[in-house]
């Protein structure tokens, strides 16, 4: 059987602490007001930007035409870099952690698939083990793919079957429809009412015991052959 793929968002699935991820907004209103002193309210222009561009560097430059080239270097600062050491060290995410490396153990190819730059999934990938693989955009915010755009799922196997958890509908919409793809939805407030919900990464590890007929019964249809037409892809789970 072909390797099995896991593709898990890290911000709102395996990160939650609420006052980690408070600490990463406070870092973006932060920015948007050095970048836009005029703002009366630069938490609504952070919110605004996100959710119209995806990103907030990214809501700046095409918005605002600013230069973005420092954003990581601002947002992900050592103090907030600290702060996710500490979550990543606490008992409740090791555990989650140990959860996860035995998924890679029963055959599972884990990739952290991220809009959140390398210097903060890589801390995240490697406190759950050596042998799991990362997915994020580049250093260039303006131009780089970022979930939910089509572009940022380029990089996966177009015939191998993925399962995909994230905390957004919006980025699962993306591969709703696409062959080979299995959206979960990560949520303890909404359930989606067209693919899985989840609360938990043991809910997960539940889901997974019960997944591999997606895998095994899979075989490249008609579709497959006219979504791969672009066989050319860099991920560690190309072809």
């Amino acid at each position: 059987m072909a390797v099995k793929s896991l593709l898990l968002d890290i911000d709102g699935v395996l990160v939650r602490d609420r006052l980690l991820l408070e600490h990463v907004k406070d870092n973006c209103v932060k920015y948007v007001t050095s970048k836009l002193p005029e703002a009366k309210n630069p938490r609504q222009v952070n919110e605004i930007l996100y959710m119209t561009h995806g990103h907030t560097a990214r809501g700046l430059s095409k918005a605002f035409q600013l230069d973005v080239s420092d954003f990581n270097e601002k947002v992900y600062n050592k103090r907030l870099l600290d702060h996710l050491s500490e979550v990543l060290y606490s008992t409740d995410f090791q555990l989650e952690a140990k959860e996860i490396h035995e998924f890679t153990q029963k055959g599972w190819d884990v990739t952290l698939f991220t809009n959140s730059p390398a210097v903060w999934g890589g801390r995240v990938a490697r406190a759950i083990g050596d042998n799991i693989w990362l997915n994020c955009p580049g250093s260039d915010l303006t131009d780089a793919p970022l979930k939910p755009e089509a572009k940022a799922f380029k990089d996966f196997s177009r015939v191998q079957s993925h399962i995909f958890v994230d905390d957004s509908l919006k980025n699962l919409m993306t591969v709703r429809w696409m062959p080979n793809w299995h959206p979960i939805h990560f949520s303890d407030r909404t359930e989606s009412t067209w693919c899985p919900t989840i609360n938990s990464i043991w809910e997960l590890g539940l889901f997974l015991d019960t997944a591999d007929f997606l895998m095994d019964r899979h075989c490249p249809s008609q579709s497959d052959i006219i979504y791969n037409q672009d066989p050319e892809t860099t991920s560690p789970h190309s072809e």
